[in-house]
C-alpha cells in the first residue's frame, strides 16, 4: 500500500548516536509482523483458541485482529502532541504540510494527549467512520490506550479529546487515516470490519491482546534486533526478512507441547519421578490423573490428601495430561514462602529433566520467581545456560545439562511470568489481582499455563481476597488449576469453586453467561478423605478417594507450665524423651519464643540445637533450609541423620519442607496448622543405617504448649492470640483438640473431621467458654472485614459482560508490583517490613562482608565512597535481612538510610536496601534498641516485645 510523503515523514523513534531514526510506518509494520509471529509460534494453543472464540472459533480472524491492533498501537504518535518533541524531525513533518508549533512550550497541555490516549481516540474515531457504534469501538481502542501498561480511565479519556490542537487537523487527519488503513490492509482486517462492528469483545480478550501488543512493541523497539533507518524519507517496502531475522536472534521459546504422555498412570509416575519398577502410585495420584484425563473442559481441581501423600507429584503428572489436552504452554507453581519455592524449583527441574530423558521435546524457559531467586545456584546455572543460546550461537552451544534454560530476555521483572515454567511464591499469583502497571503481562503469562497452588489453606483473609479475585480471572481464561491442601475447611473449598465458576461465565465461548448448577451439598460438609473436588463446565463434582493405607498414630497431650514460662517443663520432657537419642522439633508461634527457647535448650543440650525462623539473612536462610533437608529430610537425602538433635523453629517448618522428626512440641495454632506440624512426625520409613528411631520414640508423640488448659476458658499465649492467629481460632482449636488429650490422633483418618469441626458453623466449645468465644469472634469478624475492605481498595475489577471496555481497569494503581518487601506488603496483610543489608565493621570503622560467609565471600572489604562492583554487590545482596515489624517506622528507616553510602544508589543490586552495620560479635543498634545478629540465632532484638 502506497503512503504519502507526509505519512512517511512521521517518526516513531528519534535519532540514535549514528543519526538514524525510525519512521512510524516501519515501527507499525514491525510490531504487526512480530505480533503475527508470536500468535503463530509463541502463544500457547489454548490461548490462541481462547482468542479465536471471540470470533466464533475463527483463528484467522483472531490473528487478523491481533496483528491489526499491534500495527496501530502507536497511531497516537501521528499527532502534534508527540511529534513536536524532536526539533529536526518535527520540521521535516512541517515541510510535508503537518503543522505544529515550533516548540513544546506552545503546547502546554501535551500531557493530556499522551500517544497512548491519543491512539485510543484516533482508533475509535476511525472505526466510527466505518459505521461502528462507539461502545464496540472503545473495546478495541482501549488496547492502544493501555499498551504502556495502564488503560486510560474515564477522566483521561474525557479530558484529552477537547484539545484538537494536540491531535492535529487537516493534513494530520489524512495521515492518521492512511496509517490506520495500511495496518488494516496488511493484517487482513479491512474486509472483516463490517462483520465485526457489533462484536462484543470480552474483558479477557482486551487484557490478553494488550499484553501481546506490549510484548510486540518491546521487541519492535529493540534497535539491536531491528535497526533504525537512514535517509530523510525512506521508501515504504515489505521486508519479510526483517522481523524473521530479529526473532531468530531473540529465540523466544516455543510453548510446551507435551506428547507421548503414557496412558498408564503407573508408567507415567515411574518415568517422571524415577521410581522403582515395582512402585505403584497412590490412590489420590491415580484419581487426580483420571480427572485430568476425562474432564470435559478445563476447570479447578482441589486435591485434599494427607501430608506426605504425594500431592505435588499428583499435580505435576495431572498438569502434563491437562497441557496435552487443553493446549497450555507451561506450568506455574505457587507456594507460601521463598524456602518452599526453592525446594519446589529443584523438584520441577528434576521432573522436566525426566521428561526430556524420555525424548519428549520439553524446551522452553523456566524462572524462579521471588525476591531472592538470584541466590539459588540451580536457577543461576540455568540463567547462564540461557544466555549462551540468545544470539548467534551454533548448535553445540545450545546444549545444556537440563531440559530447560532461563531465557535472559524473559528474566526481567515485567517479563518473567511469560516463561513457560514459573515456580515462585504465592505473591506472584496474587499480583495478578493487584492494580499495577503492566498487569496485562501477568495475565498473558497465566492464561497459557496450568496453575498449581500448593498449601492453599495457608493464606489469611487479606491474601484470600486476592486469591478469589485471581481465580475469577483464571476461570474466565479457562486456565486449568490444581489446588493442593492437606487440611482445607469446607467454606474455603466452596469459595474457591464459586470464584472460578463465576469467572467462567464471563469468558468467551459456550460458557459465557451460562447458568451454573448448584454446588452439591456435600461440598460444604465432610464427604470423606482424601477428597477430589472439581468444576466441570457448569457442574461441580466430588470423588472420595481410597486411603493409601499410610497411617500414623500420634499421641497428644498438653505439656504443662504457664503459657509464657514452660521452659522448665520443656527441658524435662526433652531430657527424658531424648535419653536414647532422637530428633525433636519445637515449633513456636513467634520469633521471640523461638530465641528464648533455643537459648535455654542450648544450655542443656550444647551443640545439639538448631534454630530456624524468618530473621536470618538470605545466605544463612538458604544454608539452613538445605541443612534441615540434609539432616532431617527423606532417607535418600538425609543419609547422616543426627543421633540426637533439637530444631527450634517458627512456622517456617510447617509448609512444604519434607522434614521428618521423632517428637514434636508445638505452640497451639489453628487446628489445621497443628495437624500440618504433626505431619512432620514419623513422615518416612527409615531402614537400617538411616537413623532408626530410638525405642522410646517408636510411637509418634506431640505436646501442645502456649496454652493453659487448666483454665476455663484456656489461657492463650498473648502474642499468638493478639497478633498471629487471633483468639477465636485458637479457642476453637483447643476445643476440638481437647477430647484427644491423653489419647491419640490418627493421621490421616482424623484430619478431615477435625478441620471441618474447627472451621464449621456449629458450637464446639464448652458452655462456660461461650462468653470468651463470642467476644473473640466479634474481634475476629471486625478485623477480617477491615482486611478484606483494605484488600479491595487495590484490587482490579472482576471480569464483566462482554462488550464493555476495560477503561480504568488499573486506575489508582500501585505502580510496578515486585518481589521485594514493599511489593509483598501489597498483597500480604500488614505493613511492609524493611529489608536491610547486614555488614560487619572492625574497630577502625572499616566495613566488610560477614566473616562467616563461605570462602571467597566472607570478610570482603566494602567501599563507602564508591559504588561496589557487581560481584561484591551480589555478595552484599545475599546479606539482605528483613527486620521485624517494630522497625517499620519512619524514624528507624531514616536512621538506617542516613548511614547508607549515597554511592550505593548506583548499584542495581543493592540500591533499594539501607545498611545495618554490626561489630565483629554481631552487636549493633537501631534507634534506642540494641540488636545482635549471629549465624546460629539470626537477628535478636534485646528486650524486644515483638
Amino acid at each position: 500500500m502506497v503512503l504519502s510523503e507526509a505519512a512517511r515523514s512521521v517518526w516513531a523513534k528519534s535519532f540514535n548516536e549514528a543519526g538514524d531514526w525510525l519512521p512510524l510506518w516501519q515501527h507499525m509494520d514491525d510490531s504487526a509482523d512480530i505480533a503475527g509471529w508470536l500468535f503463530d509460534h509463541w502463544l500457547a494453543p489454548g490461548v490462541v483458541r481462547l482468542l479465536a472464540e471471540e470470533f466464533a472459533g475463527d483463528v484467522t480472524a483472531a490473528r487478523a485482529a491481533v496483528t491489526f491492533l499491534a500495527g496501530v498501537h502507536d497511531l497516537g504518535k501521528a499527532t502534534p502532541a508527540f511529534a513536536v518533541q524532536n526539533t529536526v524531525l518535527a520540521q521535516r513533518m512541517r515541510d510535508q504540510g503537518l503543522y505544529m508549533p515550533p516548540t513544546k512550550a506552545e503546547l502546554p497541555e501535551r500531557h493530556l494527549a499522551h500517544h497512548t490516549v491519543a491512539g485510543h481516540h484516533l482508533l475509535i474515531e476511525w472505526l466510527l467512520g466505518k459505521g461502528w457504534q462507539k461502545r464496540s469501538a472503545r473495546a478495541w481502542g482501549v488496547v492502544l490506550g493501555g499498551h504502556h501498561g495502564v488503560p486510560p480511565d474515564s477522566a483521561a479519556e474525557n479530558a484529552s479529546r477537547n484539545h484538537p490542537e494536540l491531535y492535529g487537523t487537516g493534513a494530520w487527519r489524512t495521515v492518521q487515516q492512511e496509517l490506520a488503513e495500511r495496518a488494516a490492509v496488511r493484517s487482513g482486517t479491512s474486509e472483516r470490519l463490517a462483520e465485526w462492528e457489533n462484536l462484543k469483545l470480552s474483558a479477557g480478550f482486551q487484557v490478553l491482546v494488550t499484553g501481546l501488543v506490549i510484548v510486540s512493541d518491546w521487541i519492535a523497539s529493540n534497535e539491536d534486533l531491528l535497526p533504525f533507518s537512514t535517509g530523510e524519507l525512506p521508501e515504504v517496502s515489505e521486508n519479510v526478512e526483517r522481523t524473521s531475522r530479529a526473532l531468530g536472534e531473540l529465540r523466544l521459546p516455543a510453548p510446551w507441547r507435551p506428547n507421548g504422555v503414557p496412558n498408564d498412570v503407573a508408567e507415567l509416575f515411574r518415568a517422571r519421578f524415577r521410581l522403582p519398577a515395582d512402585a505403584a502410585p497412590r490412590p489420590v495420584q491415580h484419581a487426580a490423573c483420571e480427572v485430568a484425563g476425562t474432564a470435559s473442559e478445563p476447570g479447578l481441581v482441589i486435591i485434599e490428601a494427607p501430608m506426605g501423600e504425594g500431592k505435588t507429584e499428583a499435580a505435576l503428572a495431572a498438569s502434563e495430561t491437562m497441557a496435552a489436552r487443553w493446549g497450555t504452554g507451561g506450568v506455574l507453581v505457587a507456594l507460601p514462602t521463598q524456602a518452599t519455592s526453592d525446594a519446589m524449583f529443584h523438584r520441577v527441574v528434576d521432573w522436566l529433566d525426566a521428561m526430556g530423558a524420555e525424548d519428549q521435546q520439553v524446551g522452553g524457559a523456566i524462572t524462579l520467581s521471588h525476591g531472592k531467586a538470584r541466590f539459588n545456584r540451580l536457577f543461576q546455572g540455568l540463567v547462564r545456560a540461557g544466555r549462551s543460546i540468545e544470539v548467534g550461537c551454533d548448535e553445540k552451544q545450545d546444549r545444556t545439562p537440563h531440559a530447560v534454560v532461563a531465557h535472559s530476555w524473559l528474566s526481567g521483572r515485567k517479563k518473567s511470568q511469560l516463561a513457560n515454567f514459573t515456580i515462585g511464591t504465592i505473591d506472584q499469583l496474587l499480583f495478578a489481582g493487584l492494580k499495577s502497571r503492566h498487569l496485562m503481562l501477568r495475565h498473558l503469562g497465566l492464561a497459557g499455563k496450568v496453575v498449581i497452588l500448593d498449601e492453599v489453606h495457608a493464606y489469611d483473609a487479606h491474601m484470600n481476597s486476592y486469591l478469589i479475585k485471581v481465580l475469577t480471572w483464571l476461570g474466565a481464561y479457562r486456565v486449568p488449576v490444581l489446588a493442593l491442601s492437606a487440611t482445607l475447611p469446607a467454606d474455603r473449598r466452596r469459595a474457591l469453586l464459586e470464584a472460578y465458576r463465576q469467572g467462567r461465565k464471563y469468558g468467551p465461548g459456550d460458557g459465557a453467561g451460562q447458568d451454573l448448577a448448584a454446588i452439591p451439598a456435600d461440598v460444604d460438609g465432610n464427604p470423606g478423605y482424601p477428597l477430589l473436588t472439581w468444576s466441570e463446565g457448569p457442574q461441580v463434582r466430588t470423588k472420595v478417594v481410597e486411603p493409601s493405607g499410610r497411617r500414623t498414630e500420634v499421641s497428644i497431650d498438653v505439656l504443662g507450665g504457664s503459657v509464657e514460662d514452660d521452659l522448665d517443663a520443656l527441658t524435662c520432657l526433652l531430657r527424658d524423651a531424648l535419653s536414647e537419642g532422637g530428633c525433636a522439633a519445637v515449633v513456636r508461634n513467634t520469633v521471640r519464643r523461638v530465641l528464648d527457647t533455643a537459648s535455654r535448650l542450648e544450655q542443656e543440650f550444647p551443640g545439639e540445637v538448631t534454630v530456624a525462623h524468618s530473621r536470618f539473612m538470605a545466605a544463612d536462610r538458604m544454608r539452613k533450609d538445605s541443612e534441615l533437608l540434609d539432616r532431617f529430610g527423606s532417607p535418600d537425602r538425609a543419609v547422616r541423620r543426627p543421633e540426637r538433635h533439637i530444631v527450634v523453629a517458627s512456622q517456617v517448618i510447617e509448609q512444604s519442607l519434607d522434614v521428618d522428626f521423632d517428637l514434636l512440641v508445638t505452640d497451639l495454632a489453628p487446628a489445621d496448622l497443628v495437624l500440618q506440624r504433626m505431619g512432620r512426625l514419623h513422615r518416612h520409613q527409615r531402614g537400617t543405617g538411616q537413623g532408626d528411631r530410638p525405642s522410646t520414640l517408636r510411637s509418634a508423640r506431640a505436646y501442645l504448649t502456649g496454652v493453659d488448659c487448666t483454665q476455663n476458658p484456656p489461657e492463650l499465649e498473648p502474642a499468638s492470640a493478639r497478633h498471629i492467629y487471633g483468639a477465636y481460632w485458637l479457642l476453637r482449636s483447643a476445643a476440638v483438640l481437647q477430647p484427644y488429650f491423653g489419647s491419640s490422633i490418627t493421621l490421616p483418618d482424623d484430619i478431615a473431621a477435625l478441620v471441618q469441626r474447627a472451621y464449621g458453623p456449629e458450637q464446639v466449645e464448652p458452655e462456660d467458654w461461650r462468653g470468651a468465644v463470642s467476644e473473640a469472634w466479634q474481634q475476629w469478624r471486625e478485623r477480617t472485614e477491615s482486611r478484606e475492605s483494605k484488600a479491595r481498595d487495590f484490587q482490579i475489577a472482576a471480569p464483566t459482560r462482554p462488550g464493555k471496555a476495560i477503561i480504568g481497569w488499573v486506575s489508582a494503581n500501585v505502580g510496578e508490583a515486585d518481589d521485594d518487601a514493599q511489593g509483598q506488603g501489597q498483597v500480604r496483610d500488614g505493613a511492609p517490613t524493611l529489608e536491610v543489608i547486614l555488614v560487619q565493621h572492625d574497630e577502625s570503622g572499616h566495613w566488610f562482608t560477614p566473616n562467616w560467609l563461605p570462602q571467597g565471600s566472607g570478610k570482603l572489604a566494602i567501599p563507602r565512597e564508591e559504588t561496589p562492583p557487581d560481584g561484591l554487590a551480589q555478595v552484599m545482596a545475599s546479606c539482605s535481612l528483613r527486620l521485624p515489624l517494630t522497625f517499620s517506622n519512619a524514624d528507624a528507616e531514616e536512621e538506617l538510610w542516613a548511614a547508607t553510602p549515597p554511592a550505593w544508589e548506583q548499584s542495581a543490586l543493592i540500591y533499594r536496601m539501607p545498611v545495618l552495620p554490626v561489630d565483629a560479635d554481631g552487636w549493633g543498634r537501631i534507634g534506642d534498641r540494641q540488636i545482635r545478629y549471629t549465624p546460629e540465632m539470626g537477628l535478636e532484638v534485646v528486650d524486644s516485645a515483638d
